[in-house]
């Protein structure tokens, strides 16, 4: 029993996270819907419930401008009907008053004259004598319709309308005309005036009554858009979170997956693209880190073999001390070994970074090239091999001058050392389109072509064994690439085997070169 309420508590708790009272969504399609909606975002972070919203406000808008709309003229139509009874009424009563008395059948007649039983409003009639006295009125005359409910007619002569809402929400549109008419036959003209009302209560209540539809179907419109709305949001939607749940599995071992972009909406075609091209990106970074850290290890393991090895044959019995300070002396070959090769590891992760510190000025490409082999000229000689420069004057460049001087010197210094005693080391520089091609060219033993695609990776070495004898690294032409990088240019080699090599870099010329 204890067992079963514990179950029954872990599933009514928190499963997915919802608190116990809420146990009875956490099965079926309600948690799963509950759960969604607390994973992607409930109001106000969630992009459907603003899209619904969004909905929601346009069509209330739209709704409450056209029914507005319709409001004002229905109101504006039976305005004028009551307007237009009225003074008909009024002219009405006071063409009977001038040609017939007060007291007149007539006069009777069109006070107590109902209107037909089809319409929705009364029309009352009273007429006063100069002295307030009333002569005649309509039956049910409200009597709070007093005198200064009526206005004066205006400067023309024209009868003035007023609308009078009275207690018990009883609403009049009332108007007064003054006119001279005799009591009886032969009684003198005397100055009479005749009020006309009209009962627009019954309007009033349908106004009302259409006032509180419109609420009611403008709110149920905003709730039925709202929720219509985030439904069709939500399924719009459904790609993207496709697209989370697909790039939520993506681990540091998945690198190769992609999104698939076959299916996708164009609002979306191009966000997926562009997480491809990232992920992209960072698969070959990972590559990159991955191969560079077994380069790290398998070069650095060679140089602390041999110390290891050294120090511990030496150790292995008592020596002399000058075999103790020929055991030293390698020993410290190694060390200055494995210094040089961090020096130049941290030296290329600088290269590495695109926002690197430049100290950008105007080089003289000719010139520049001439001082490296006046440099290396003492090298050649020793070497054995001829170094000459071919370059035009008046050839500009926008560069780093260390940066640049570091990459040519490692070109040179791989040329010097591949081409044998008579050879000939030839540095150039040329206008190529929008850069300077800058060029080494040694007529050395060459380089085969299977190596050539891997030239400027880092540890590689196209002939290992004679590379580590001569002491090197092989992260000179990975330090080349990088510097050319840089500085927005790019880098090339080309060689045949016995007739030597040419390595390349195109830069930006002055007038192209990126600022900054």
């Amino acid at each position: 029993m204890e067992q079963l309420s514990h179950q029954r508590l872990q599933g009514q708790g928190g499963g997915d996270g919802l608190p116990p009272h809420h146990g009875w969504v956490g099965l079926g399609w309600g948690g799963f819907a509950l759960r969604r909606l607390r994973q992607y975002g409930l109001p106000p972070r969630s992009l459907a419930a603003r899209m619904a919203v969004a909905f929601a406000l346009t069509l209330a808008l739209i709704l409450l401008a056209a029914s507005t709309w319709v409001y004002w003229g229905l109101n504006a139509r039976m305005m004028q009907e009551d307007r237009e009874s009225v003074l008909r009424k009024l002219d009405t009563a006071v063409a009977v008053l001038r040609s017939h008395t007060a007291d007149s059948d007539e006069l009777r007649q069109e006070a107590y004259l109902p209107l037909p039983p089809d319409a929705p409003r009364d029309l009352f009639l009273r007429l006063r004598a100069a002295d307030g006295r009333v002569l005649l009125q309509t039956p049910g005359f409200n009597p709070a319709l007093d005198a200064a409910r009526f206005d004066a007619p205006q400067a023309n002569g024209a009868p003035s309308l007023r609308k009078v809402q009275l207690h018990h929400d009883l609403h009049f549109l009332t108007a007064m005309l003054p006119v001279m008419g005799r009591l009886s036959a032969g009684a003198p003209l005397q100055s009479m005036r005749i009020e006309v009302a009209l009962n627009r209560s019954t309007e009033s209540h349908i106004l009302a009554d259409y006032r509180l539809r419109l609420t009611v179907v403008l709110l149920t419109a905003i709730l039925v858009a709202a929720a219509a709305g985030y439904a069709i949001a939500w399924r719009g939607l459904r790609p993207l979170r496709h697209m989370a749940d697909a790039a939520r599995d993506i681990g540091a071992q998945d690198l190769h997956r992609r999104l698939d972009t076959q299916h996708l909406p164009d609002e979306l075609h191009t966000l997926a693209l562009s997480f491809n091209a990232t992920l992209q990106r960072l698969e070959e970074s990972f590559g990159r880190i991955s191969q560079f850290s077994a380069d790290i290890a398998h070069e650095l393991r060679t140089p602390i073999s041999n110390l290891w090895g050294e120090l511990e044959v030496a150790l292995g019995r008592p020596r002399e001390p000058v075999q103790y300070r020929e055991a030293l002396e390698s020993a410290v070959e190694e060390c200055a070994r494995l210094s040089n090769m961090i020096q130049a590891l941290l030296f290329l992760a600088q290269t590495e970074q695109p926002d690197a510190a430049l100290r950008m000025e105007r080089l003289d490409a000719a010139h520049e090239l001439n001082a490296l082999a006046e440099f290396f000229d003492a090298a050649a000689a020793e070497a054995g091999v001829r170094l000459q420069v071919q370059a035009a004057a008046g050839l500009t460049l926008r560069a780093d001058r260390m940066l640049l001087q570091r990459a040519l010197a490692n070109l040179i210094g791989n040329a010097l050392a591949h081409t044998p005693a008579g050879g000939v080391v030839t540095l150039s520089v040329q206008a190529q389109g929008a850069c300077l091609r800058l060029e080494v060219a040694d007529t050395g033993c060459g380089i085969a072509a299977e190596h050539l695609p891997y030239l400027f990776d880092r540890f590689y070495r196209a002939d290992p064994a004679r590379s580590r004898s001569r002491g090197g690294l092989g992260l000179g032409l990975a330090l080349v690439r990088n510097i050319v990088r840089l500085h927005g240019g790019g880098v090339g080699a080309a060689s045949s085997l016995g007739q030597g090599t040419r390595v390349w870099i195109d830069w930006p010329a002055w007038e192209n070169a990126p600022q900054g």
